[in-house]
């Protein structure tokens, strides 16, 4: 697939109530992690949204920086977020990922965009779905809408229901962090 045909899509919005601060936030090196983030997707794709739940907590420099969206469907997690975004996108699919994720490399996303065919999802699994590191098609929507209705707010409950692409790699090495002392150590050994 083309990555024209993609809009790259960050969630920061969120509770963090675990990390005690919002993550989206989360400050390392002089950037925010997820100005990192935006900027490793913006090598590859053309566009790029970030969904959150409030505009104003953002300082002027991101704003001006980044297309930020407010997600629709406050305090419905990341599915309400997604729907959101795949509400919004010109594109046939979206890449989602999470702001709390600091190992995203080109090369990572890469190698799942070149897992892509026809499906409408397409996800790493290795001991678990990444749900939040995922390309989704925009004919998911419904299926997603539909899910929201329920107020059963995870992503991963529409699957049986989509064509889903599982991509099984070995150390991926996609992991988020929830916890102020996984922040400490990732600072460390970063």
């Amino acid at each position: 697939m083309n990555s024209k045909d993609v809009t790259g899509v960050i969630l920061c919005g969120g509770k963090s109530q675990r990390m005690g601060f919002d993550k989206a936030l989360i400050h390392f090196k002089r950037h925010y992690v997820l100005e990192e983030t935006a900027m490793s997707l913006k090598k590859i794709f053309p566009n790029v949204l970030l969904v959150t739940d409030h505009k104003r907590k953002f300082p002027a420099q991101l704003l001006a920086n980044h297309v930020f969206l407010e997600d629709e469907f406050m305090q419905k997690g990341p599915l309400g977020a997604l729907v959101t975004a795949l509400r919004h996108i010109d594109t046939p699919y979206l890449f989602l990922v999470a702001c709390d994720i600091p190992s995203i490399t080109v090369t990572k996303i890469r190698c799942l965009l070149e897992s892509v065919e026809d499906e409408q999802v397409i996800l790493f699994s290795s001991e678990k779905l990444e749900t939040l590191f995922a390309f989704y098609h925009r004919s998911c929507l419904s299926q997603f809408e539909k899910q929201l209705a329920t107020d059963n707010g995870k992503i991963r409950t529409a699957f049986d229901c989509l064509d889903v692409k599982k991509v099984k790699k070995k150390n991926i090495d996609i992991v988020n962090i929830n916890y102020p002392e996984e922040l400490i150590y990732w600072r460390q050994n970063d």
